[in-house]
């Protein structure tokens, strides 16, 4: 299996797209050397998180001088856009610049001490690497990230099995291929391996939680927000809050949630009118009830096409540790007229990962 990919930056500015490139990462430029920050970073992850992308990341463009204090210039940008845990998401030093085998080993130092020795790959070419002799594998960098030693190749089908050879910098091949640079969207990369296996390369060990309905079905009044009432939860199988129900899932970690949430409803109507959210509970957990809603959330907002509704939508929110997220549904009749049954939520089920603790 190959996933495709992409690294961009500021020379890219605003993304409106992927090129025809079926990403599934995105890795983006955040800082270089001790004081820049690129500007474009924050749409354009934001932009990458609308569409879905299973694993994103950012890198940083390391330069001659003060390679510790590069390393806290980045981990700050990245917190700021990821969060305080690192572990988990895609990171990238890029090292094709003015920078010397001290600065590298300092950034490497400062970063596994900071971070926990989240993992973070090594990005360069042959023609960089290679003349320095550095072994950069002995610093424990997660992999090599670079172009095939022959160069850009153009297209994915042109890759080649021989390409994928480093025998440079400690490395006997290269972890993340870079094929192509295209000025609209950045470089064009390929992973080869399946989703899980690159997860497990960023550290991000996931738990997967199954919810589902409980046996009696839910009777929705038109125009109103109905509870989603949950027969089980993941944090705290035994034994439901004090009214009775249960969130559709508690964070276990602070990072980003991914999710799938099925419903079935029926008795709606061709042109009905469905909304689902996700309202999302900082919790206190000594009296066990919510503190405040600190979020609230559209998943979809669409129309209904038969009288046996599916409803199926993603789920991506950044939660903290011990946050509640319920979710709620709502129809609202075609035309406003609700001289009729009452449609029923039949069926629901989540569907959920997050790195575990």
């Amino acid at each position: 299996m190959t996933l495709y990919g992409i690294d961009c930056s500021n020379h890219q500015g605003n993304l409106t797209g992927f090129g025809g490139v079926a990403a599934s990462f995105l890795c983006h430029k955040l800082t270089e050397g001790t004081t820049y920050t690129d500007p474009y970073a924050s749409h354009n992850l934001a932009f990458a998180r609308s569409r879905h992308l299973p694993v994103l990341g950012g890198y940083h463009y390391v330069r001659s001088g003060n390679g510790s204090g590069q390393a806290d210039h980045f981990i700050a940008r990245a917190r700021t856009l990821f969060g305080h845990e690192l572990r988990g998401f895609l990171w990238q030093l890029d090292c094709e610049a003015d920078a010397g085998w001290a600065d590298v080993k300092a950034f490497k130092h400062r970063w596994d001490s900071r971070t926990g020795g989240a993992p973070i790959l090594f990005y360069t070419g042959d023609w960089w690497l290679r003349p320095r002799g550095w072994n950069v594998a002995s610093l424990g960098f997660g992999g090599l990230w670079a172009a095939p030693n022959r160069g850009y190749v153009g297209k994915a089908e042109n890759v080649r099995h021989s390409d994928w050879v480093a025998g440079y910098g400690g490395y006997d091949k290269l972890t993340i291929l870079q094929y192509d640079a295209r000025p609209s969207i950045g470089d064009t990369n390929e992973y080869a391996g399946s989703l899980a296996a690159l997860r497990q390369l960023v550290d991000e060990e996931e738990q997967m939680i199954e919810t589902s309905l409980g046996a009696s079905d839910t009777t929705l009044s038109f125009g109103d927000f109905t509870l989603i009432r949950w027969s089980k939860e993941y944090a705290d199988p035994g034994h439901a809050h004090a009214d009775g129900t249960y969130p559709g899932y508690v964070a276990p970690v602070s990072s980003y949630v991914d999710g799938v949430l099925l419903l079935r409803i029926t008795g709606t109507r061709p042109g009905d009118h469905y909304q689902t959210r996700l309202v999302v509970h900082d919790w206190d957990t000594t009296h066990n009830k919510s503190k405040r809603i600190v979020g609230i959330d559209v998943l979809d907002d669409g129309v209904c096409t038969t009288g046996d509704q599916y409803v199926n939508v993603p789920v991506r929110r950044y939660a903290h540790h011990g946050q509640h997220l319920y979710f709620d549904v709502a129809i609202f009749p075609d035309g406003g007229g609700t001289d009729r049954a009452a449609p029923v939520l039949a069926g629901a089920s989540l569907r959920v990962a997050q790195r575990a603790t």
